[in-house]
């Protein structure tokens, strides 16, 4: 929240009237505000421009109809802090800056929040930013295109996925969901339906940092994505467990070998 002060000439008047509201105080405190606020509008402090932008998924009526002000309104009246506070409930609103700009203007600029992944969790699917925030359950199919989610997942569990994600390159474009297991570790399934296991996130001395660093390169040198199998284990850190598709079997005996 922000005020700006556009003239010399209006800054001298609101200390005029600051000063007169002091001295009225004294007598007459109980109306003293009351008195201040009709005062500053007679001096032309009120509302004659409100500017709002940062909008693309949040529509200007939703934004007004949370607003409460009024053109002709004294503008020394209007609670900044609520403003804000209204908002930023709105779901796709992450941020707001509020700023009364004298004598007459009130601008509002709206950060919105980026979908990040569709999340499913206890049979519910929603969207939801970088930070796991719940944006919307509505219009989903617009969003398809997103990696899926599935599982109880904190802010730091993202940010720790997407850490791994972006050093990935472009195996990344290919990953359509992330599976967490037991609060601990990812199970990643990629575009061709192979699933890649990932040890814990904390595992030391190899958790899921060296293990996608291992598949970024397995991947490089083997093109483990365009080979007939199903899944890809890097749990254990001396092993790379490797289950083929039916093609596969058809071409090796076995179900399971150990690389």
């Amino acid at each position: 929240m922000t005020e700006v002060i556009r003239s010399s000439q209006f800054f001298a008047a609101v200390m005029s009237l600051l000063v007169i509201s002091a001295i009225a105080g004294l007598a007459v405190n109980a109306n003293s505000n009351d008195w201040f606020l009709e005062t500053s509008g007679d001096a032309g402090l009120v509302l004659t421009e409100l500017n709002i932008s940062g909008l693309d998924r949040t529509s200007e009526k939703d934004v007004l109809s949370v607003l409460d002000v009024d053109s002709g309104m004294p503008l020394l009246s209007i609670n900044l802090a609520e403003i804000q506070s209204k908002i930023e409930a709105l779901p796709w609103v992450k941020r707001t800056e509020v700023i009364r700009e004298l004598p007459g203007g009130l601008f509002i600029n709206v950060v919105e929040r980026v979908p990040y992944a569709l999340a499913q969790h206890d049979g519910k699917v929603t969207l939801i930013d970088e930070g796991g925030f719940e944006i919307t359950d509505r219009g989903l199919a617009s969003y398809s295109d997103l990696m899926l989610v599935v599982g109880k997942v904190s802010s730091n569990d993202l940010g720790l996925l997407e850490e791994h994600r972006a050093k990935a390159g472009p195996i990344a474009d290919r990953i359509r969901s992330a599976v967490r297991v037991g609060n601990r570790r990812w199970d990643i399934i990629f575009d061709n339906g192979i699933r890649v296991k990932f040890p814990a996130d904390d595992a030391k001395p190899y958790g899921a940092a060296e293990a996608w660093d291992k598949f970024i390169e397995l991947d490089r040198t083997q093109q483990l994505l365009g080979r007939e199998i199903t899944v890809v284990d890097l749990r254990l850190q001396d092993k790379l467990i490797v289950r083929v598709t039916p093609a596969g079997r058809r071409q090796m005996s076995g179900k399971e070998w150990v690389l």
